[in-house]
Protein backbone atom coordinates (compact mmCIF):
# COMPACT_ATOMS: atom_id res chain seq x y z
CA UNK A 1 0.00 0.00 0.00
CA UNK A 2 1.36 3.39 -0.93
CA UNK A 3 1.81 5.82 1.98
CA UNK A 4 -0.72 8.60 2.21
CA UNK A 5 0.40 11.88 0.70
CA UNK A 6 -0.12 14.85 3.00
CA UNK A 7 -1.26 17.92 1.06
CA UNK A 8 1.21 20.84 1.18
CA UNK A 9 -1.39 23.12 2.84
CA UNK A 10 -1.91 20.61 5.66
CA UNK A 11 1.85 20.18 6.16
CA UNK A 12 2.19 23.94 6.56
CA UNK A 13 -0.60 24.00 9.16
CA UNK A 14 0.97 21.16 11.15
CA UNK A 15 4.54 22.46 11.04
CA UNK A 16 3.94 26.12 11.80
CA UNK A 17 2.14 28.12 14.47
CA UNK A 18 -0.72 30.54 14.01
CA UNK A 19 1.50 33.57 13.52
CA UNK A 20 3.66 31.81 10.94
CA UNK A 21 0.60 30.56 9.03
CA UNK A 22 -0.86 34.02 8.93
CA UNK A 23 2.44 35.52 7.79
CA UNK A 24 2.58 33.02 4.93
CA UNK A 25 -0.75 34.38 3.66
CA UNK A 26 0.54 37.95 3.50
CA UNK A 27 2.61 39.46 0.66
CA UNK A 28 6.34 39.30 1.35
CA UNK A 29 6.80 42.78 -0.12
CA UNK A 30 4.64 44.25 2.65
CA UNK A 31 6.92 43.11 5.45
CA UNK A 32 9.58 45.11 7.28
CA UNK A 33 12.04 43.48 9.68
CA UNK A 34 13.70 45.72 12.26
CA UNK A 35 15.46 45.36 15.61
CA UNK A 36 15.47 47.87 18.48
CA UNK A 37 17.52 47.11 21.56
CA UNK A 38 18.38 43.74 19.96
CA UNK A 39 14.68 42.79 19.98
CA UNK A 40 13.66 41.83 16.42
CA UNK A 41 10.21 42.47 14.92
CA UNK A 42 8.66 41.74 11.56
CA UNK A 43 5.97 44.27 10.73
CA UNK A 44 3.25 43.04 8.36
CA UNK A 45 1.48 45.94 6.62
CA UNK A 46 -1.90 46.08 4.96
CA UNK A 47 -1.28 49.49 3.35
CA UNK A 48 1.61 50.45 1.08
CA UNK A 49 1.85 54.11 2.13
CA UNK A 50 2.43 53.15 5.78
CA UNK A 51 5.07 50.60 4.74
CA UNK A 52 6.92 53.29 2.78
CA UNK A 53 6.86 55.73 5.70
CA UNK A 54 8.02 53.06 8.17
CA UNK A 55 10.77 51.95 5.80
CA UNK A 56 12.17 55.49 5.81
CA UNK A 57 11.78 56.04 9.56
CA UNK A 58 13.40 52.74 10.59
CA UNK A 59 15.95 52.51 7.78
CA UNK A 60 18.90 52.33 10.20
CA UNK A 61 17.24 49.60 12.26
CA UNK A 62 16.49 47.06 9.54
CA UNK A 63 17.61 43.52 10.25
CA UNK A 64 16.90 39.95 9.25
CA UNK A 65 18.72 37.85 11.86
CA UNK A 66 17.08 35.70 14.52
CA UNK A 67 13.44 34.81 15.17
CA UNK A 68 11.43 37.99 15.00
CA UNK A 69 8.13 38.71 16.73
CA UNK A 70 5.42 39.16 14.06
CA UNK A 71 3.39 42.37 14.37
CA UNK A 72 0.27 42.46 12.20
CA UNK A 73 -1.19 45.85 11.26
CA UNK A 74 -4.76 46.12 10.06
CA UNK A 75 -8.19 47.50 10.85
CA UNK A 76 -10.00 44.16 11.15
CA UNK A 77 -7.59 41.21 11.08
CA UNK A 78 -8.11 37.74 12.45
CA UNK A 79 -8.14 37.68 16.26
CA UNK A 80 -5.16 36.38 18.17
CA UNK A 81 -5.88 32.71 18.95
CA UNK A 82 -4.44 32.60 22.46
CA UNK A 83 -4.74 34.55 25.70
CA UNK A 84 -3.80 38.20 25.50
CA UNK A 85 -0.67 38.89 27.56
CA UNK A 86 -0.93 42.65 27.27
CA UNK A 87 -3.31 45.19 25.74
CA UNK A 88 -3.17 48.96 25.56
CA UNK A 89 -5.16 51.67 23.75
CA UNK A 90 -3.64 54.97 22.68
CA UNK A 91 -6.23 57.38 21.27
CA UNK A 92 -7.76 55.49 18.31
CA UNK A 93 -4.90 52.99 18.03
CA UNK A 94 -4.26 49.89 20.13
CA UNK A 95 -1.81 47.05 20.67
CA UNK A 96 -2.48 43.47 21.77
CA UNK A 97 0.26 41.01 22.55
CA UNK A 98 -0.21 37.24 22.49
CA UNK A 99 2.29 34.47 23.12
CA UNK A 100 3.85 34.50 19.65
CA UNK A 101 2.57 37.62 17.86
CA UNK A 102 1.31 41.16 18.35
CA UNK A 103 -1.49 43.02 16.64
CA UNK A 104 -1.74 46.80 16.04
CA UNK A 105 -5.11 48.34 15.18
CA UNK A 106 -6.06 51.82 14.08
CA UNK A 107 -2.56 52.77 12.85
CA UNK A 108 -3.25 55.53 10.31
CA UNK A 109 0.20 57.12 10.17
CA UNK A 110 3.82 56.49 11.11
CA UNK A 111 3.55 58.48 14.35
CA UNK A 112 0.92 56.14 15.74
CA UNK A 113 3.05 53.18 14.67
CA UNK A 114 6.04 54.70 16.45
CA UNK A 115 4.01 55.16 19.65
CA UNK A 116 2.69 51.59 19.65
CA UNK A 117 6.17 50.17 19.12
CA UNK A 118 7.33 52.08 22.20
CA UNK A 119 4.41 50.73 24.21
CA UNK A 120 5.15 47.17 23.11
CA UNK A 121 8.89 47.54 23.74
CA UNK A 122 8.29 48.71 27.31
CA UNK A 123 6.69 45.34 28.05
CA UNK A 124 9.07 43.14 26.06
CA UNK A 125 12.13 44.70 27.69
CA UNK A 126 11.14 43.73 31.24
CA UNK A 127 12.12 40.03 31.10
CA UNK A 128 15.25 41.08 29.19
CA UNK A 129 16.37 43.37 32.04
CA UNK A 130 15.78 46.57 30.12
CA UNK A 131 13.65 49.72 30.08
CA UNK A 132 12.84 52.86 28.10
CA UNK A 133 13.77 56.23 29.58
CA UNK A 134 12.98 59.82 28.57
CA UNK A 135 16.62 60.71 27.98
CA UNK A 136 19.20 61.91 25.49
CA UNK A 137 22.24 59.66 25.15
CA UNK A 138 25.59 60.99 23.96
CA UNK A 139 28.61 58.77 23.18
CA UNK A 140 31.95 60.15 24.33
CA UNK A 141 35.20 58.17 24.09
CA UNK A 142 33.32 54.92 23.61
CA UNK A 143 30.99 55.31 26.59
CA UNK A 144 27.36 56.42 26.83
CA UNK A 145 26.29 59.40 28.93
CA UNK A 146 22.54 59.37 29.55
CA UNK A 147 20.80 62.69 30.31
CA UNK A 148 17.28 62.25 31.63
CA UNK A 149 14.48 64.66 32.45
CA UNK A 150 10.95 65.67 31.67
CA UNK A 151 10.03 67.74 28.61
CA UNK A 152 11.89 71.06 28.77
CA UNK A 153 14.58 69.81 31.14
CA UNK A 154 17.30 70.25 28.52
CA UNK A 155 17.68 66.93 26.67
CA UNK A 156 17.57 68.58 23.26
CA UNK A 157 19.97 71.26 24.49
CA UNK A 158 22.46 68.59 25.58
CA UNK A 159 22.13 66.96 22.15
CA UNK A 160 22.64 70.25 20.30
CA UNK A 161 25.76 71.04 22.37
CA UNK A 162 27.34 67.65 21.68
CA UNK A 163 29.77 66.89 18.82
CA UNK A 164 28.25 65.87 15.46
CA UNK A 165 27.59 62.14 15.27
CA UNK A 166 27.87 61.59 19.02
CA UNK A 167 24.12 61.62 19.80
CA UNK A 168 22.78 58.08 20.07
CA UNK A 169 19.26 59.33 20.75
CA UNK A 170 17.84 62.68 21.87
CA UNK A 171 14.46 61.75 23.36
CA UNK A 172 13.88 58.08 24.25
CA UNK A 173 16.84 56.01 25.43
CA UNK A 174 16.85 52.24 25.78
CA UNK A 175 18.97 50.74 28.55
CA UNK A 176 19.53 47.01 28.86
CA UNK A 177 21.74 44.75 30.96
CA UNK A 178 23.87 42.29 28.98
CA UNK A 179 27.37 40.84 29.11
CA UNK A 180 27.58 41.76 32.82
CA UNK A 181 27.13 45.48 32.15
CA UNK A 182 24.45 48.07 31.38
CA UNK A 183 24.39 49.31 27.79
CA UNK A 184 22.59 52.16 26.06
CA UNK A 185 21.04 51.19 22.72
CA UNK A 186 20.23 53.52 19.88
CA UNK A 187 16.54 54.03 19.13
CA UNK A 188 14.64 55.62 16.24
CA UNK A 189 12.50 57.61 18.71
CA UNK A 190 13.74 61.14 18.20
CA UNK A 191 12.73 64.50 19.69
CA UNK A 192 13.32 68.14 18.72
CA UNK A 193 16.95 67.50 17.79
CA UNK A 194 15.75 64.74 15.43
CA UNK A 195 18.68 62.44 16.04
CA UNK A 196 18.04 59.48 13.76
CA UNK A 197 19.90 57.12 16.08
CA UNK A 198 22.11 54.19 15.28
CA UNK A 199 21.44 50.50 15.79
CA UNK A 200 24.29 49.85 18.21
CA UNK A 201 24.93 49.51 21.93
CA UNK A 202 27.45 51.34 24.11
CA UNK A 203 28.47 50.73 27.75
CA UNK A 204 26.86 53.26 30.10
CA UNK A 205 29.23 55.61 31.92
CA UNK A 206 26.52 57.28 34.00
CA UNK A 207 22.98 58.65 34.13
CA UNK A 208 22.48 62.37 34.75
CA UNK A 209 19.20 63.88 35.97
CA UNK A 210 19.03 67.37 34.48
CA UNK A 211 18.39 70.48 36.58
CA UNK A 212 18.70 74.00 35.16
CA UNK A 213 20.88 76.15 37.41
CA UNK A 214 23.12 79.26 37.36
CA UNK A 215 26.26 77.12 37.71
CA UNK A 216 27.49 73.74 36.49
CA UNK A 217 27.99 71.03 39.09
CA UNK A 218 27.19 67.38 39.69
CA UNK A 219 26.24 65.42 42.78
CA UNK A 220 26.11 61.65 42.92
CA UNK A 221 22.88 60.10 44.17
CA UNK A 222 22.40 57.11 46.41
CA UNK A 223 20.65 54.08 44.93
CA UNK A 224 17.39 55.08 46.61
CA UNK A 225 17.68 58.68 45.40
CA UNK A 226 18.59 57.43 41.92
CA UNK A 227 15.44 55.30 41.81
CA UNK A 228 13.32 58.33 42.72
CA UNK A 229 15.01 60.36 39.98
CA UNK A 230 14.49 57.68 37.32
CA UNK A 231 10.88 56.67 38.00
CA UNK A 232 9.13 59.84 36.72
CA UNK A 233 10.99 59.52 33.40
CA UNK A 234 10.30 55.84 32.69
CA UNK A 235 8.06 54.85 29.78
CA UNK A 236 5.82 52.17 31.24
CA UNK A 237 2.30 51.24 30.20
CA UNK A 238 1.46 48.01 32.06
CA UNK A 239 -0.69 48.15 35.18
CA UNK A 240 -0.49 44.65 36.66
CA UNK A 241 1.27 44.11 39.97
CA UNK A 242 3.75 41.49 38.62
CA UNK A 243 4.90 43.79 35.81
CA UNK A 244 5.19 46.77 38.15
CA UNK A 245 7.28 44.72 40.55
CA UNK A 246 9.43 43.50 37.66
CA UNK A 247 10.05 47.09 36.57
CA UNK A 248 11.06 48.15 40.09
CA UNK A 249 13.43 45.20 40.27
CA UNK A 250 15.08 46.13 36.96
CA UNK A 251 15.40 49.79 37.92
CA UNK A 252 16.79 48.95 41.35
CA UNK A 253 19.44 46.76 39.73
CA UNK A 254 20.37 49.60 37.37
CA UNK A 255 20.56 52.12 40.23
CA UNK A 256 22.90 49.80 42.12
CA UNK A 257 25.20 49.16 39.17
CA UNK A 258 25.23 52.46 37.22
CA UNK A 259 26.38 55.78 38.76
CA UNK A 260 23.45 58.21 38.80
CA UNK A 261 24.00 61.94 39.27
CA UNK A 262 22.03 65.14 39.49
CA UNK A 263 23.51 67.52 36.91
CA UNK A 264 23.02 71.25 37.47
CA UNK A 265 23.84 73.05 34.23
CA UNK A 266 23.53 76.41 32.49
CA UNK A 267 22.52 75.12 29.06
CA UNK A 268 25.96 75.52 27.55
CA UNK A 269 28.77 73.12 26.66
CA UNK A 270 30.65 73.76 29.90
CA UNK A 271 28.71 70.97 31.62
CA UNK A 272 31.14 68.46 30.08
CA UNK A 273 33.91 69.95 32.19
CA UNK A 274 32.19 69.10 35.49
CA UNK A 275 31.28 65.62 34.22
CA UNK A 276 34.89 64.91 33.27
CA UNK A 277 36.35 66.36 36.47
Amino acid sequence: MRPAVIPPQRRVREETGWAERRALRLPADRQLSIAIGQIPFTLHFSEDHLLDKAGQRYARFRCCDGKALPIFLGSDPSPLPDAIRFAYALDDASVRLGSDAAHFRGVRHEYALDSLIRVLLSVLLLPRRGFLLHAATVVREGRAYVFTGRSGAGKSTVASLSPPGSVLTDEISLLRFSEDAWHAHGTPFWGEFRAEGANRKVPVAGIYSLVQAPEDRVEQLSAKEALRALLPNILFFASSKPETEALLSVLSAAAEKVPVYRLYFRRHAGFWEVISA
